[in-house]
């Protein structure tokens, strides 16, 4: 729903989008359990304030790659945009 304030001006509430990974299997470290029930809990509590969740679990470093791409691709202007992590990181070169 559009809003006005007192100079007429119209504002259009800001689209709230999200990127959620989960990355708790790895083939280079052991197994952890936390990241796919954070990155599931975190979508839900997102979800239930109106942000748009894409979420991505166990993902390898080409899938992660593109899903960030996708997601930085699909951001429009004003838009609130959220990064979340959870999980190994490793180092790339």
């Amino acid at each position: 729903m559009a809003t006005r304030n007192t100079a007429d001006t119209v504002f259009q509430p800001r689209r709230k989008a999200a990127l959620v990974i989960g990355i708790g299997r790895s083939e280079h470290c052991g197994e952890l359990q936390c990241p796919e029930n954070d990155a599931n809990d975190i979508s839900s509590t997102l979800e239930s304030i109106d942000f748009i969740v894409t979420k991505k679990l166990n993902l390898k470093r080409a899938e992660m790659r593109h899903a960030i791409i996708d997601f930085e691709e699909s951001i429009e202007a004003g838009d609130m945009v959220l990064f979340y992590f959870s999980g190994h990181g490793v180092q790339w070169e």
